[in-house]
């Protein structure tokens, strides 16, 4: 039985996420979207805020090394072009970058300069490219009607108080948190309040209405993460993770498709074949750091759907044998334990089978035999590697324990 670590801690960390960054300048202003011709005096406080943004995506992106795809960010500017209004394209504007984040929560997030950040684990987790395209819509629209400018003119926030549990943090809450980035924590996190939140839904569809899209997977999208964020456990602390304000998106969404309505014909979603065979290098990715957070059996599923595309993936073998030889470690009963080992042994030969050229498989099959204590196996198994891979990062570590294995006989 697959054994899931995504329990929910009780909160014991408390963290004041300043939602108002800056002084309010102006109480209740009414902000014009981008498009809207603004003199200098206006943009004043909004140039400050775009620093702030630039620095803080700096430090987030210095701790938190980008998903390089350039495929991948190929098609997600090809699909946020389309959901960009035309006044918002002048010079002067923000100009839109997509940012994939390597970490399995569920959540995107806009800064105001312009700069959208989108997590592998909620990519891993769409069904198809509508779905997508409505979250690649509603942060532009944050960006566009320049939802953080609001926010800090007003001086309002949604709760500033945030009540975290000893649950470990996802790789980006750590960077946000730990290093006070007050305008990724508002976005990635608090949200900009509940009036800014609903407009980026109604945006967002009115954005997969002119792209052809079928408006009813915007409110599909939001109860696909909401059942997902329910399932996920403490690790998500994002926005797009927090099933209250997800129901808050399927009750906006669902509004804002006009009675009556029936969906497009012909390019209504997408051909979901070709949407999951873009996005299979992102599952399989974010399946391997669903292992290392322990959420075996998301990271089964997402690793199952890859080789249900390619069946002769032996990357997605080898993440396969490392997670039965993680789960082997934390079992507590020794037939499980043997088990785990048993389906480990069988993914890291077929990797190996499928590409005989590919040198990870030996050398977690020289771990698993080291943890066996089957010291001829683990020498084999570790020779191959650095047959195969003299110059490995890690040779000189494979060494010692070849060293070990020695003194061992």
């Amino acid at each position: 039985m697959r054994r899931d670590a995504s329990r929910v801690a009780s909160p014991s960390i408390a963290l004041l996420l300043a939602a108002a960054i800056l002084l309010a300048s102006c109480a209740h202003e009414v902000v014009p979207p981008s498009g809207v011709a603004r003199s200098p005096e206006a943009e004043s406080d909004e140039v400050r805020l775009w620093a702030q943004a630039g620095r803080e995506e700096a430090e987030l992106e210095k701790r938190v090394a980008p998903y390089e795809n350039e495929v991948l960010d190929q098609y997600l500017t090809r699909l946020g072009a389309a959901s960009t209004p035309d006044d918002a394209r002048a010079p002067g504007r923000p100009s839109l970058t997509f940012v994939v984040l390597p970490d399995p929560t569920l959540n995107a997030f806009a800064m105001p300069n312009g700069r959208i950040y989108v997590h592998t684990g909620l990519l891993a987790c769409l069904e198809n490219e509508a779905q997508l395209a409505m979250i690649l819509a509603r942060e532009i629209a944050h960006v566009t009607e320049r939802h953080a400018l609001r926010l800090v003119r007003d001086g309002s926030s949604e709760g500033d108080l945030f009540k975290l549990g000893t649950a470990p943090l996802s790789p980006t809450a750590t960077v946000i948190l730990g290093h006070r980035l007050e305008l990724a924590a508002t976005a990635a996190i608090s949200g900009y309040g509940r009036d800014s939140e609903r407009e980026a839904d109604v945006d967002g569809t009115a954005s997969l209405t002119r792209a052809g899209y079928d408006l009813t997977e915007a409110p599909k999208l939001y109860a696909l993460l909401q059942k997902a964020a329910k399932e996920r456990g403490g690790l998500e602390t994002f926005f797009l993770g927090n099933p209250e304000r997800l129901a808050e998106r399927v009750e906006d969404t669902s509004a804002a498709i006009p009675a009556g309505y029936v969906p497009p014909a012909g390019r209504s979603v997408v051909d979901v074949q070709e949407f999951r065979m873009r996005m299979r290098t992102v599952v399989r990715e974010n399946a391997r750091l669903d292992i290392q957070a322990e959420r075996f059996g998301l990271a089964a599923a997402q690793l199952d759907r890859v080789l249900a595309l390619t069946p002769r993936d032996s990357i997605a073998e080898l993440y396969y044998g490392d997670l039965y030889r993680l789960e082997s470690q934390r079992a507590d009963d020794p037939v499980d334990r043997a088990d785990d080992e048993r389906k480990a042994v069988e993914r890291y030969d077929r990797a190996a089978t499928l590409d005989p050229a590919y040198a990870d498989p030996f050398r977690q099959l020289g771990f698993l035999y080291y943890q066996q204590k089957d010291n001829a196996r683990a020498r084999t198994a570790f020779e191959r590697y650095l047959a195969l891979k003299p110059d490995a990062p890690d040779a000189q570590r494979i060494k010692e324990y070849l060293a070990e294995l020695d003194r061992q006989d």
